[in-house]
């Protein structure tokens, strides 16, 4: 990428991540380029560079997935704020969404070994309930080789 692209690449991550914390929803690529004043094509390149950076991910249709911690779609882990409430990816990027804000949040969710319901919780910078487990499937080096598994 040109260094051009690259720096408007940058900046929509920006307005993204600002539209998240703002509607708690991800845009879809056509909101991005009416958002931002750019063609399709530039959203489109600008998103490709960011996936390929492993800044996100983008579905089948080269739409946001995935703008970590955040989820485009519904997943078990809708996690509240004092802000608002968001979609996770999975359950530790539930208790990074209230640390990203520096604020409390609370995520109601089952164990996916037994079904038993509870809250994931983090409150003041802790994460709960005491005891719970949040256990990765694969180690960290090799999340991005399947991250919709992870």
């Amino acid at each position: 990428m040109t260094p051009p692209a690259e720096a408007f690449a940058w900046r929509l991550r920006g307005h993204l991540y600002r539209r998240i914390r703002d509607t708690g929803t991800v845009p879809s690529r056509g909101e991005l380029a009416a958002d931002l004043g750019a063609a399709g094509a530039e959203i489109d390149r600008a998103l490709r560079f960011l996936a390929d950076a492993c800044v996100l991910a983008l579905d089948d249709d080269g739409e946001v997935w995935m703008a970590h911690p955040f989820s485009a779609v519904p997943t078990p882990y809708r996690v509240e704020t004092l802000i608002g409430a968001y979609w996770a990816n999975c359950a530790w990027d539930a208790l990074a969404i209230p640390v990203l804000f520096g604020t409390d949040g609370r995520t109601r969710t089952s164990c996916p070994h037994s079904g038993t319901r509870f809250d994931l919780t983090m409150t003041r910078g802790r994460a709960g309930p005491s005891g719970a487990v949040v256990r990765l499937a694969v180690p960290l080096r090799d999340f991005w080789d399947d991250i919709g598994f992870t």
